[in-house]
């Protein structure tokens, strides 16, 4: 039990690191992990803690980047705006407790729901199987339908480019699909919102030192969708969390507030989700669930050991979310907006450099020119993501 304690505590900090540093994925520390898992001399279910707590405080703390820094993954991509607006309104401390918040509700509710889960996982998947392309499609025309009579024209026209934007990036083949993504999602999402915003703000931006939050049914209710919402998220592909958060927000309307704690609780019990997913129907929904069903077999006891592994994750992850939230936000205060912002460009910028050359430079640069698109068309950032979805389509579809 002990040893157990002590993997789960080394996972979170392997959590932390993912989180806190862009470009580096729980994904690619599977992948290296996997490789060396055999040189270890470590159980398969000790390896399995540490991937599993990893991949939990990794939901907690990846949203610390796209708060102070705007640089977003595919599941925060959405929430960059939001973010960004709380923090030049000196509200970034209540983005951090908002964000804790929704992964805490979103992570308690996913391991309240398992047993149903276990039964109604199987039979989303089976009854979806067949028509997953024409689902994914519908909810992208809701999306773009919400724009208006003015403003669908566009944001269809957005949609495509960053549907043709995906497909040739993705079937580049210099590089891997994995790759392409992190230029592509740090120019549409990152580098555009904060090359937009350095003209428009101050140099120096107090931030608040204490944010109370007023937990309401709404923010109850938002992050209770949103665990629910991790479902959809696992069973259909291509859609982030930052989407479905959205879809959630129009029909159920809501404030800036409940779409960060919706998003931000699918987040992470998607990550709980992709366990149950492996278990129920042998189909892993995350590189960690890919990588345990490699060295493992997922069977109860062994889930019920993740299970205990996340629910005691939840309270360091949650911790230490909000302690360097606090740390961020104080240094965050005393120091000049713009010449951050353009540190961070040029950081991120070497990183695309270093992590994927020439070529991902290339796709960086495009990808930020289309960022701008969206704002300038007074339209919502949410279409861009049609760099991910109108691929997945088309391969359902057979049109590869």
């Amino acid at each position: 039990m002990i040893s157990y304690l002590a993997y789960t505590l080394l996972g979170c900090l392997l959590g932390v690191l993912t989180g806190l540093t862009p470009g580096l994925h729980v994904n690619t520390v599977c992948i290296l992990g996997l490789t060396v898992y055999p040189r270890l001399g470590i159980a398969a279910t000790e390896f399995g803690v540490v991937m599993v707590a990893m991949s939990v405080t990794h939901t907690f703390l990846d949203f610390i980047p796209a708060i102070f820094l705007g640089v977003p993954e595919e599941e925060t991509a959405l929430t960059v705006l939001p973010l960004h607006r709380l923090l030049m309104d000196g509200k970034s401390y209540e983005a951090v407790k908002l964000t804790a918040f929704g992964s805490l509700i979103g992570l308690t509710s996913a391991l309240l729901f398992l047993l149903p889960a276990l039964y109604i996982l199987p039979v989303l998947y089976t009854s979806i199987r067949e028509v997953v392309v024409y689902v994914i499609a519908a909810v992208s025309i809701i999306l773009i339908l919400r724009e208006g009579k003015s403003g669908f024209i566009k944001a269809a026209f957005i949609f495509a480019c960053a549907g043709w934007f995906g497909y040739e990036i993705l079937h580049l083949n210099i590089l891997s699909s994995t790759q392409v993504l992190f230029p592509a999602f740090t120019g549409l999402f990152g580098l555009s919102t904060i090359l937009l915003s350095i003209n428009s703000k101050p140099k120096n931006i107090p931030q608040k030192e204490y944010a109370v939050l007023e937990y309401d049914r709404g923010l109850f209710t938002s992050g209770l969708a949103g665990s629910f919402g991790g479902i959809t998220v696992g069973v259909l592909p291509s859609l982030s969390p930052s989407q479905v958060g959205v879809l959630m927000s129009h029909l159920y309307g809501g404030s800036v507030q409940r779409f960060l704690v919706s998003v931000s609780a699918i987040n992470t019990s998607d990550a709980i989700y992709s366990l149950i997913s492996l278990y129920a129907i042998g189909n892993p929904r995350s590189g960690v669930a890919v990588m345990l069903s490699k060295i493992l077999e997922l069977d109860w006891p062994t889930l019920m050991l993740f299970v205990g592994v996340m629910a005691s994750t939840a309270f360091f992850a949650t911790t230490l979310h909000l302690w360097l939230g606090r740390r961020a936000m104080q240094l965050f205060s005393k120091i000049d907006y713009v010449r951050v912002s353009l540190l961070v460009v040029v950081f991120m910028t070497l990183l695309v450099f270093l992590l994927t050359g020439f070529a991902g430079l290339f796709i960086l640069a495009l990808a930020t020119v289309m960022g701008f698109m969206p704002p300038n068309a007074g339209v919502s950032r949410t279409h861009l993501m049609g760099v991910l979805i109108i691929p997945t389509i088309l391969f359902f579809l057979g049109l590869r």
